[in-house]
C-alpha cells in the first residue's frame, strides 16, 4: 500500500512537471499560445469590479509575515498531532514551491512575439511564469491537505480547491498575472508538494482503513468548482462587451484554471485518504 500512493505520487510529480514545461513551451514561447493568452488575460474586463477589488484585498494580503505565519500554522497542526517531523518536511516543500517560484520566473524568458503584447502593462512584459501567489495559495492549500488528519483529508481538499481557484483566478481577474502564470502556479504546486509527500510517505506513511465518505468529498470537489465556474462565467457574460474578440480566451482559460485547482487538491485528497503519519513511539 505505501509502495503504491508513494508511486502515485512520484508519477503525479512527473505528471506535473511535463504540464509545467508544455504550457511554458505553448503559452509563452509561442505566437499562437502568447496571442490566446493575452487574449484570456485583456477578458478580465468581463469581471465585475468588486470581484476584482475582493480579489486585489486577498493578493495584497500576502506577505513575509503570513507567509511566516503559514509556515507557522503547518508546524502547530503536526505538534498538535504529534507528527512533527512531518510537519517540517511539508512545510520545507512549501517553502521550496514558494521560493522555486521566485526562481523560475527570474530563469524562464519571456519575449514579446505579437503585437498585443504592447498593450500589457510594464509588469507583464517580462518573466512571470509561474505566479508566485498562485503558487502560494495553492501549496498552502496542499499543505493543509498533508498535514491534516486523513479522516478530514478528503473534506479538507474541498476548501482547500476553493482556496487554490481564489489566489489563481484572482491573479488574472485582478490583473496581476496572464492566465498561462496561474495554470503554471497550480502545476508547480502540485511538483513541489507532491516530492514533499513522497518523502513523508517514504519516512512517516502508514496505511490505514481508507475513509469511507472520501466519494463523497470528491463530489463535493466537483460540485464546488462547477459552481465557482458557472458564477465566474455568469458574471462574465453579463458583463459589458468590451473586448468581444476575448470573451472565448477568457471563458476557456479560466475554466481550466478553476477546474486544475480543484483537480489537483482533490487528487492528494483521494490519494493520501488511505495514509496518515507514523506517530512517534513513547518512551
Amino acid at each position: 500500500m505505501i509502495h503504491t500512493i508513494r508511486n502515485r505520487l512520484l508519477l503525479g510529480a512527473i505528471v506535473c512537471a511535463v504540464l509545467l514545461g508544455v504550457g511554458y513551451l505553448a503559452l509563452v514561447n509561442t505566437t499562437w499560445g502568447q496571442a490566446v493568452d493575452n487574449a484570456g488575460y485583456f477578458g478580465r474586463h468581463m469581471v465585475a469590479r468588486a470581484v476584482i477589488e475582493y480579489d486585489n484585498h486577498i493578493l495584497g494580503a500576502v506577505s513575509i509575515a503570513t507567509l511566516a505565519l503559514a509556515v507557522a500554522i503547518i508546524l502547530l497542526i503536526g505538534a498538535i498531532r504529534r507528527c512533527l517531523l512531518g510537519a517540517l518536511i511539508v512545510a520545507a516543500g512549501f517553502a521550496c514551491a514558494v521560493a522555486g517560484a521566485e526562481l523560475l520566473k527570474r530563469t524562464l524568458p519571456w519575449h514579446a512575439l505579437v503585437p498585443t503584447d504592447a498593450h500589457l502593462t510594464i509588469d507583464l512584459q517580462r518573466e512571470t511564469y509561474p505566479s508566485g501567489h498562485t503558487t502560494i495559495g495553492t501549496s498552502l492549500a496542499i499543505a493543509l491537505i498533508l498535514v491534516i488528519s486523513a479522516r478530514w483529508r478528503p473534506w479538507v481538499a474541498v476548501v482547500a480547491g476553493f482556496v487554490s481557484a481564489s489566489f489563481a483566478t484572482g491573479v488574472l481577474f485582478a490583473g496581476w498575472h496572464r492566465p498561462s502564470d496561474a495554470l503554471g502556479g497550480i502545476v508547480w504546486s502540485g511538483l513541489c508538494m507532491s516530492m514533499a509527500a513522497v518523502a513523508a510517505v517514504t519516512l512517516l506513511g502508514h496505511a490505514i482503513r481508507p475513509i469511507e465518505d472520501a466519494q463523497r468529498a470528491l463530489i463535493g470537489s466537483a460540485v464546488l468548482a462547477a459552481f465557482v465556474a458557472a458564477s465566474t462565467w455568469f458574471a462574465a457574460v453579463a458583463a459589458p462587451d468590451a473586448y468581444p474578440d476575448a470573451d472565448a480566451p477568457f471563458l476557456i482559460l479560466s475554466l481550466l484554471i478553476i477546474l486544475g485547482s480543484f483537480l489537483m487538491t482533490a487528487w492528494f485528497g483521494w490519494q493520501l485518504r488511505s495514509l496518515d503519519w507514523q506517530q512517534p513511539r513513547r518512551t
